[in-house]
C-alpha cells in the first residue's frame, strides 16, 4: 500500500474518532481532554506506546479534501502548527489552515479554512503494525470511552465578544480580517451629512470578533456587524435610530424578488435636491464564502419616516439580459456579470446609478462581464424605468459633508 493511501486511510479514522458517538454523543460532545484510564496497567501501556511523527500529521493535513479542493483552484493554502494551552496537546497536533492567496490580497472575508486535531495514538492497521499502536491504546481512544471526554452542551458554541480595537470612518465594507490574519473588532463611524433644509444624519458599523471557548467544537459565527443609521431633524440636538440591522428585516433588501438578510455595511451617497431623500448603500455579503460584495441603495423619505429599497438588480438584469443574480437562473441564458453602485440623485429626484465591471475573482471561472467599462444611468423611481446617461455626465452633489466626527449614539 502507498504511502499516500496509507495516511489517507489513518485521515479517515481521525476524523471517524473524533465525529463517533454513542448513546447521547454527537459531534459538538466531544472534547479533547485526555480521560482516566480504566486501570493502572492501560495507563502504563497508553503511555508507552509510540505516537504519529509531526511529519505524518503533516501529511494527514495535506490529503484533507478541502486543501486539495483549494489547490486545484489555484489558491495556496498554508497552516501553522499550534499549541493551544486550553486543549489536549500531549494526544494531539493542532494545526491552523488558512488561506494564503485572500490573505495577500487582504481579502475581507475569513482567511481561515478550519482548524484540525489529528490523534498521535489512533491508527489504521498498516500504521499500527509499524507503530506498534497496542489494542489497550485503541481502546483507549474509541467510542466506549468518549464519554469522558465531553464538553458539556451549553459550552460547545459558548464564545466571548472581543472589545473593539480599532476604529476609522469607513462604514462600507468594516470586516473582522481586512488587514489582519485573526479577527479583531472594529467599529467604522462615517462623517456628518447634511441636507438642504437642516437634516443630518450619519452611519456607524460594528464588526464584533468572537473568541470560541472550545474551538474545536464552536460552528457559530467569528464575526457579526451590526449597521446603523442616525438622524436628527432640524433645530433638534439628538440623533435618533433610523435603521437597526439587528433589528426584524433591518437587515434585508430585496434582490431578484427575494429577500437578501446579508447588509453587513452601509455607505452615505447624498441627500436630494429639495433635502426630503437620503440615499445610501446597503453592502452585502457573507462571511467565510466566496459570495459577491453587493450594493443596493435605500433611499429614505423624511417626511413619511420610511424606506424605499428597490429591487434594481432585477430591472438591471433585464436591462443586461442575464440571469447572473436570480435565485434560480435559466441554464440556457446569459451569465454576465456588472456591479451596481449609487452615485446620487437627478436635479428632478430620480436616482442616478452607476455599472461597472466587477473586481477580478480568482476562483472564478472564465466569467463574463456586461461592462468593460463604468456606465451611468437614471433610475426612475416609482417606475423603474432604466435611461442611458452620457458616458461624461456629472452628477451633482446637495448634501453637505460635515469633517467633524459624529457624536455617539
Amino acid at each position: 500500500m502507498s504511502l499516500q493511501a496509507r495516511l489517507y486511510g489513518v485521515m479517515l479514522l481521525v476524523v471517524a474518532l473524533l465525529l463517533q458517538a454513542s448513546g447521547t454523543l454527537n459531534a459538538q460532545d466531544v472534547a479533547v481532554t485526555r480521560p482516566a484510564s480504566a486501570s493502572t496497567l492501560a495507563d502504563a501501556d497508553a503511555n508507552n506506546a509510540p505516537t504519529l511523527s509531526i511529519d505524518e500529521a503533516k501529511s494527514l493535513i495535506n490529503l484533507l479534501p478541502a486543501v486539495e479542493e483549494l489547490r486545484a483552484k489555484g489558491i495556496d493554502v498554508k497552516w501553522d502548527v499550534q499549541s493551544v494551552p486550553t486543549m489536549n496537546n500531549q494526544d494531539y497536533y493542532f494545526f491552523w489552515i488558512y488561506n494564503v492567496t485572500a490573505q495577500k490580497e487582504r481579502d475581507i472575508g475569513s482567511i481561515s479554512v478550519g482548524n484540525y486535531a489529528v490523534n498521535k495514538h489512533t491508527a489504521d492497521v498498516e500504521l499500527r503494525k509499524n507503530h506498534g499502536v497496542s489494542t489497550t491504546t485503541i481502546q483507549e481512544y474509541r467510542s466506549a470511552h468518549l464519554a469522558k471526554h465531553i464538553i458539556p452542551r451549553e459550552q460547545a458554541q459558548s464564545a466571548a465578544p472581543l472589545p473593539v480595537t480599532r476604529r476609522s470612518n469607513e462604514t462600507a465594507e468594516v470586516s473582522c480580517w481586512g488587514g489582519s490574519d485573526h479577527p479583531i473588532s472594529r467599529l467604522g463611524r462615517s462623517p456628518i451629512i447634511s441636507s438642504s433644509t437642516g437634516y443630518r444624519a450619519y452611519a456607524e458599523v460594528e464588526a464584533t470578533a468572537f473568541k470560541p471557548k472550545y474551538q474545536e467544537t464552536y460552528t457559530g459565527s467569528l464575526c457579526e456587524n451590526r449597521v446603523r443609521l442616525f438622524l436628527v431633524i432640524p433645530g433638534a440636538s439628538s440623533f435618533q435610530t433610523i435603521l437597526d440591522s439587528n433589528s426584524p428585516k433591518g437587515d434585508c433588501v430585496t434582490v431578484e424578488g427575494a429577500d437578501s438578510c446579508d447588509v453587513k455595511g452601509i455607505e452615505l451617497v447624498d441627500w436630494s435636491r429639495d433635502g426630503r431623500f437620503l440615499v445610501a448603500d446597503l453592502v452585502l455579503w457573507v462571511y467565510e464564502s466566496d459570495a459577491l460584495v453587493m450594493r443596493v441603495p435605500a433611499i429614505y423619505n423624511v417626511m413619511k419616516n420610511e424606506f424605499t429599497r428597490p429591487d434594481v438588480y432585477h430591472f438591471f438584469d433585464e436591462y443586461y439580459k442575464t440571469d447572473f443574480f436570480k435565485e434560480k437562473p435559466d441554464p440556457a441564458g446569459s451569465r454576465c456579470e456588472f456591479e451596481l453602485r449609487a452615485e446620487g440623485f437627478a436635479p428632478d429626484g430620480n436616482l442616478i446609478l452607476s455599472a461597472s465591471r466587477p473586481p477580478d475573482d480568482p476562483t472564478a471561472d472564465e466569467p463574463v462581464f456586461c461592462v468593460d467599462k463604468k456606465q451611468t444611468f437614471q433610475f426612475e423611481l416609482g417606475t423603474n424605468k432604466i435611461k442611458r446617461l452620457p458616458f461624461d455626465y456629472k452628477t451633482q452633489r446637495y448634501g453637505t459633508l460635515n469633517t467633524q466626527s459624529a457624536p455617539k449614539p
